[in-house]
């Protein structure tokens, strides 16, 4: 039995009202990138109709990472496409913003995966490019225990999620670079004092002086610079 007109248009005001409340509560610049990745997976599950369980999972400069999944078994069929080089993650989601398999049982483009997904008790599933670019992919992708579970319906949804959570990802992200870019200066600084100090330099010689270690390490500035602040006060170094 289908829903009324009316039935249906309840349903999808309450779909748009959560997608604005997602796409409020992830301009929130307090929260760490773990906590955006869980709460763009909750909502994925929640409002797309047929999604059970789902991964999120990224490729930047040719390393893969699965960076955050709703359970094990979601976590281990993201990676398992990596390892086969089979599913729409390695092959098909840097091309395409949706890729949708209705039937797993009967999916030809996948064989070695389908099969998997199907022994591990899934029977559809949807990809959604998050971003894509030459050097950097975000997907997320979902999995159903139904066959023909994402419809045009799911997918709309999806693809809408999609858009708010890339947006919150990239944001997240840049916020965390930022941050641990701010932390290295500031230790940086704090050794770049210490030298000073200790042997009578100026600025630029104390620096150079850092320099000259970091390339004689082969190690970054700001862990020699760390390396530095911590031997002098253990205790105190929260770097």
């Amino acid at each position: 039995m289908t829903d009324s007109p009316a039935e249906q248009d309840t349903s999808r005001t309450s779909e748009a009202l959560s997608l604005a409340q997602f796409a409020r509560s992830l301009r929130d610049t307090h929260r760490s990138m773990p906590q955006t990745l869980s709460e763009i997976l909750r909502m994925a599950i929640r409002l797309i109709p047929g999604a059970t369980t789902g991964c999120i999972t990224t490729v930047n400069k040719g390393e893969r990472t699965v960076v955050a999944s709703t359970d094990p078994i979601a976590e281990k069929l993201c990676r398992l496409q990596y390892e086969l080089d089979e599913g729409p993650i390695p092959t098909e989601v840097r091309h395409l913003d949706v890729v949708v398999s209705y039937d797993l049982a009967t999916e030809p483009r996948w064989p070695q995966f389908a099969a998997m997904a199907v022994e591990a008790g899934f029977k559809s599933l949807s990809a959604f490019q998050l971003y894509s670019n030459a050097d950097d992919l975000g997907a997320l992708v979902l999995y159903s225990d139904v066959t023909g579970a994402f419809d045009a319906d799911a997918v709309a949804i999806g693809e809408a999620l999609s858009a708010h959570a890339a947006i919150a990802m990239l944001s997240a992200r840049d916020t965390e670079q930022f941050r641990t870019g701010l932390a290295s200066r500031d230790i940086i600084g704090q050794a770049k004092g210490m030298i000073m100090e200790r042997y009578d330099l100026d600025a630029v010689q104390a620096f150079d002086l850092l320099a000259k270690l970091s390339q004689q390490q082969n190690l970054p500035l700001h862990t020699v610079a760390r390396d530095l602040v911590d031997a002098d006060h253990p205790t105190n170094s929260t770097f």
